[in-house]
């Protein structure tokens, strides 16, 4: 398994842990890929699949049809050079939308964070501003983001949810997932009114500096057209562009 391939099935190692309390969750990783659904319906950010290179065409198929009989809209991954495997998707109603970075950080010194911002991992109580800030700046539904993310989910060993203060007001989160030396970097998100003032930097680079100092010396990330630039100022590297397949709207991939 290459090595990209491996970290998008970290990805769904990922997955499984921050979809582990959805009501209507749904996550397994298998040999050659992983679901993972949020089980929410009306958006596809929450539900998303991965097929490796390496996988059979019967695959795809059983993950499209897991998806359609929940009714669901969700993101499909397929690998790269895994053509086939596009076709097999796009034969089943799937629509190929773009591609998504996977960015990786390892091998440089730690980021030196900004203190223009208050940033610090938030409590179980405070889960609630997460959803929130997680709803405005993706467009998503914050009673559906409250759902998938209940208070319980910041207690779970390995999981991080930043949050960057201007004052007393809370303006902009992270995610981060770690598995030993490993940390994966999730819903990075700044509602528009806090846009391009440099929170999401704040947040990022003071996740990455806490957990560098802990021991982590790898992080990587899927990014969005939205956050890419930033992402690249922070020092990670682009290392493969898999295609995204459709099924319904999602506000991160339009097509």
């Amino acid at each position: 398994m290459s090595s990209t391939t491996e970290h998008l099935m970290q990805c769904g190692r990922d997955v499984e842990r921050f979809f582990g309390l959805a009501p209507n969750g749904l996550v397994r990783v298998d040999e050659h890929g992983w679901l993972g659904l949020s089980g929410e319906q009306g958006t596809a950010d929450l539900n998303m699949a991965f097929i490796a290179r390496t996988a059979p065409a019967s695959l795809v198929e059983e993950y499209a049809k897991t998806i359609a009989d929940r009714g669901l809209n969700a993101i499909l991954i397929v690998d790269e050079d895994a053509q086939p495997l596009i076709e097999a998707a796009a034969a089943l109603g799937l629509n190929a939308v773009g591609n998504v970075p996977v960015m990786v950080w390892e091998g440089r010194p730690a980021p030196e964070p900004t203190d223009r911002y208050a940033v610090r991992r938030a409590t179980a109580d405070e889960m609630p501003i997460v959803a929130r800030l997680v709803a405005q700046a993706f467009a998503l539904d914050e009673d559906t983001i409250n759902r998938v993310c209940p208070p319980p989910l910041a207690e779970r060993e390995g999981l991080q949810f930043w949050l960057a203060f201007d004052g007393d007001e809370p303006v902009g989160t992270g995610t981060f997932v770690r598995t030993g030396d490993h940390c994966g970097v999730y819903n990075m998100g700044t509602p528009e009114a806090g846009q391009r003032r440099g929170i999401g930097r704040a947040v990022i680079e003071t996740a990455m500096a806490h957990n560098h100092a802990d021991g982590v010396t790898t992080f990587t990330l899927e990014a969005t057209e939205a956050g890419y630039h930033l992402y690249e100022q922070v020092g990670y590297a682009t290392v493969a562009a898999p295609t995204v397949m459709l099924v319904g709207e999602s506000t991160q991939f339009p097509g």
